[in-house]
């Protein structure tokens, strides 16, 4: 066997190991429990910097601890052994004894000693002032001597260094993928910045309330509707060849009926459409006004057309069940870890800064920052409208905007970091609207609470809360209460026993109104108090 072939195996062998470490790391959350672990700046800097070294990583599987240069941090030869332990046993724990395994192999990796490109002009007549058609041929190695297989391309490229040749799913066409050194462009961003919030019905929406690629959603949900009702179909006739296994007529329906082909076309369709979409709302939020390519007709690409920083929100964390199986179709369809990288890619050609911060409660935070009121009815589907129960503030919106506001200010936040658990968030934020409830008060600007105020409803049907002595730091976490209802005829004894069981929209407890005497009847045919 050629040694150069050898060689880009085992290439490729370390690679894959190097591969499957970078997706425990990921997995695990091991960058958080750094980030928890070590307050020290400078151990932190250290631990991370041997997650993204693979040599250092080598060494500490081996029990080692790696010499890693840091300039404007210093730490001692056992502060360094204590943090490649700590990282030896977390990594350990996560691998769990496993370690990657090829099952499929559709792809070979070829130096320039293993492949020949060139090009011949194709037959036919040639018109003046027109270029001439080329075909381009790559020849590679093949299992004889001396007897190389060509394999033609559909254009005609630059094709140099090393390249790798992966077959489709079908094994029916090769592509040669080439590695291409990325340019950025002139000049770094001197735009201001940009937070997104990314979603599911579109790609992103940015802090100005710009909602970037908005047939994402409709694609997505066309194709999960679509693969929905070919399963319900397909169940059916997957239970007939089970029930009459070996029949003619179980062979039929799994040879005619139950292929996978027309499956995958449908799926490369719509992984191609998704990343149209994405693709072009990501260059709007990096590139701006200006386009980076020089065709005729577009604006010429600035600095100032650029964000200096991108702000993102951390996802890494979002796993768990969905609240219905239609939402749970559309978030695995979702490819956000794709749609990440892609930003990756354009900010560093674009010379912008993409900073990640938590995304804990977000959209459900009033993003004006004289309330700042947090609770979970605030936020309804898609639309956000503050309940406020101590100030009318009545804000409302898009979710999605609001959380790409809240977004914007958490990177200059001293107290929220990317890694800061999702209690600690809601306890400092709580924490923040007692501070501004509380100075207020003392201002002179009671809320109706502290004047024993009953609700008060604005102009535009906003309703606050009368908290007594039950009022929380974060105000209430249900739906606000109302006025005393007037049931008819009833003493002031039966008004309190009906706010004392009532729970909200609905209808009143039946075991409790029987017990007070109180008939059970819906809240909508009280008529409250004029």
């Amino acid at each position: 066997m050629n040694v150069h072939l050898v060689d880009q195996a085992a290439f490729d062998a370390v690679d894959t190991c190097v591969r499957h470490l970078a997706s425990i790391v990921a997995t695990s959350s091991l960058k958080a429990k750094i980030w928890r672990r070590y307050p020290n700046g400078a151990e932190r800097h250290y631990a991370y910097a041997c997650l993204e070294r693979s040599s250092a990583l080598g060494i500490i599987m081996r029990g080692g601890t790696p010499d890693i240069t840091m300039r404007q941090h210093s730490l001692t030869k056992k502060e360094r052994k204590a943090i490649a332990s700590y990282l030896h046993r977390a990594l350990r724990k996560a691998l769990a004894h496993t370690w990657p395994t090829v099952r499929l192999v559709r792809s070979m990796a070829l130096d320039e000693t293993l492949y020949s490109s060139f090009v011949i002009e194709r037959p036919g007549k040639e018109h003046p002032g027109k270029t001439p058609k080329r075909r381009q041929y790559v020849q590679v190695i093949g299992p004889r001597p001396r007897e190389r297989i060509t394999i033609p391309l559909s254009g005609v490229s630059r094709v140099s260094g090393n390249i790798r040749v992966v077959l489709d799913e079908g094994s029916t066409r090769a592509f040669i993928h080439v590695a291409y050194e990325i340019q950025p462009l002139p000049g770094p961003a001197t735009g201001p910045d940009v937070a997104i919030d990314w979603g599911i019905t579109e790609v992103c929406t940015d802090d100005s309330g710009i909602k970037h690629g908005a047939s994402y959603g409709a694609i997505l949900k066309r194709a999960t509707e679509q693969r929905k009702r070919t399963g319900q179909v397909r169940n059916k006739l997957w239970a007939i060849t089970k029930k009459d296994a070996g029949s003619k007529r179980a062979k039929r329906i799994a040879k005619y009926n139950l292929g996978t082909k027309k499956q995958a076309r449908r799926r490369a369709r719509t992984q191609a459409a998704l990343q149209t979409v994405a693709g072009a709302a990501i260059k709007e939020v990096i590139y701006g006004e200006g386009n980076r390519t020089r065709a005729r007709g577009k604006v010429p690409q600035l600095p100032a057309h650029r964000p200096r920083r991108v702000i993102v929100e951390d996802l890494a964390q979002l796993r768990g069940k969905a609240k219905s199986k239609k939402i749970s179709r559309l978030c695995s369809s979702w490819a956000r870890s794709e749609n990440e990288e892609r930003m990756a890619v354009h900010a560093y050609i674009g010379r912008s800064d993409v900073r990640v911060v938590s995304a804990a409660y977000t959209s459900q935070t009033c993003p004006d920052p004289h309330y700042g009121y947090v609770s979970q009815d605030n936020r309804s589907g898609d639309w956000f409208h503050c309940r406020n129960p101590y100030w009318e503030c009545n804000r409302q919106g898009d979710a999605d905007h609001v959380a790409a506001v809240n977004l914007k200010t958490r990177i200059n936040d001293p107290e929220i970091h990317r890694f800061t658990p999702h209690i600690e968030v809601k306890k400092i934020l709580d924490a923040r609207f007692v501070c501004r409830r509380e100075s207020r008060t003392k201002g002179g600007d009671a809320s109706p609470a502290s004047r024993g105020q009953r609700d008060a409803t604005s102009t535009s049907g906003a309703q606050g809360a009368s908290v007594d002595g039950a009022a929380t730091a974060h105000g209430r976490t249900s739906i606000p209460r109302r006025s005393d209802p007037d049931v008819g005829g009833g003493t002031t004894t039966d008004l309190h026993r009906v706010r004392s069981i009532w729970r909200g929209p609905g209808r009143l407890s039946s075991a409790r109104a029987k017990t007070k005497g109180v008939p059970s009847v819906p809240l909508q045919k009280f008529t409250e108090k004029q």
